[in-house]
């Protein structure tokens, strides 16, 4: 593979991918989406940033009727890019589709490949160079997003910290894998199907069906079809409610009913609680491993729970030190330092890798496909 070739097919990529309109249509919408998104998370940061200080000015007086907003801490500007990150989700992969599936079956369709391939170009040069073209394409508009988005925080007067700014590229990198990762998706299908169209539906289809078939299992009532209701406490019945999105904690709500038929003694009652909570460990480690495992297919879900991460990283540690159905005790969490946010991230270090591994996997299918293909 010879660099200064691919240099020239990634760079004629890239200018083709900024020029179309499909490009400039949809990186539109995804800007303001963003910019509206992060607008209005800037207002309520501000608002909640007025709340923490007054909180400060009353413990300081020696008051202890304090609000819950003291004791989550100090907000921080990143929870402004948490409003965006569901948007992106969706509208970032439809991006990354548009982009990608037709750039080899616009070729064939037009005769241009064979054309191309006459020359004294490499299979593997050309399918390398429309990938990086495409891949230099998605990351100018994340970093045009991303200098948009502080832009907007400086001019409501938040300068984030050192840290901060960090997260804040840690998001933008982030969001740059999920697009790509939808990107490569369309290219081999684009390269696997005889048309455009084909590719774009065959794309849609796989990105539907990974959506919904992980949303289907990790919802309440399928998972508990799948592995049956979770224990109950003795003497009591429980009433459980289910949150599935990213930014959102299992909450466990409880009332103890009073029967008096069941009456135990307190040695029995305690060797009761050791057994329920044994049989309620295990019932929710395997269900964290189900879901666990089908979100692990999907990369909009591994950006949202990555991306919950960085945005919200005192209620991601609270979530994994204590579980996703415990409740959420925000003052033993640490929520400062790089130390601390990186080893959060290193609790999330299969869905990083899952990350990277989907467009690796199916690039190789890619190259491997378009290698063998006999271009007529």
């Amino acid at each position: 593979m010879r660099t200064g070739i691919l240099r020239i097919i990634a760079g004629k990529e890239l200018r083709d991918q900024i020029r179309s309109k499909r490009f400039r249509t949809l990186f539109a919408i995804l800007l303001i989406i963003a910019v509206a998104g992060l607008i209005d998370g800037a207002f309520s940061y501000q608002e909640s940033l007025e709340n923490y200080n007054e909180m400060l000015v009353a413990a300081s007086e020696g008051e202890t009727d304090l609000s819950y907003n003291y004791y989550e801490g100090k907000p921080s500007v990143l929870e402004a890019f948490n409003r965006i990150g569901y948007l992106l989700s969706t509208v970032a992969a439809v991006l990354g589709i548009a982009m990608g599936f037709d750039l080899i079956t616009a070729e064939k369709e037009s005769k241009s490949l064979k054309i191309l391939l006459s020359h004294p170009i490499y299979r593997d040069e050309v399918i390398t160079g429309k990938a990086l073209g495409g891949a230099g394409a998605i990351a100018l508009a994340m970093a045009i997003v991303i200098v948009l988005a502080v832009a907007v925080l400086l001019i409501f007067g938040v300068v984030p910290s050192f840290e901060e700014t960090v997260r804040v590229l840690i998001f933008g990198g982030l969001s740059f894998l999920m697009v790509f990762s939808f990107f490569i998706l369309a290219l081999f299908f684009s390269t696997a199907a005889k048309d455009s169209g084909s590719a774009l539906v065959l794309t849609l289809v796989l990105f539907v069906t990974l959506s919904a078939v992980t949303m289907l299992v990790i919802s309440g009532p399928a998972i508990t079809f799948l592995i049956g209701d979770p224990p109950e406490p003795p003497g009591s019945s429980y009433s459980y409610s289910f949150s599935t999105g990213p930014n959102s904690i299992t909450s466990v709500s409880s009332s103890v009913s009073g029967d008096s038929s069941q009456e135990f003694d307190q040695e029995e009652y305690q060797e009761k609680m050791e057994e329920y909570r044994q049989e309620s460990n295990a019932y929710w480690e395997r269900r964290m491993a189900i879901t666990d495992t089908f979100t692990l297919l999907s990369p909009d879900q591994n950006y949202q729970r990555l991306a919950f991460a960085v945005t919200e990283p005192g209620l991601e540690a609270a979530r994994q030190h204590q579980g996703e159905n415990a409740p959420i005790d925000l003052m033993t969490e640490p929520r400062d330092g790089l130390s601390t946010f990186f080893g959060l991230l290193g609790g999330l270090s299969q869905r990083i890798i899952a990350l990277f591994v989907f467009p690796a996997a199916f690039f190789g299918l890619a190259w491997v496909k378009f290698a063998r293909e006999d271009i007529r």
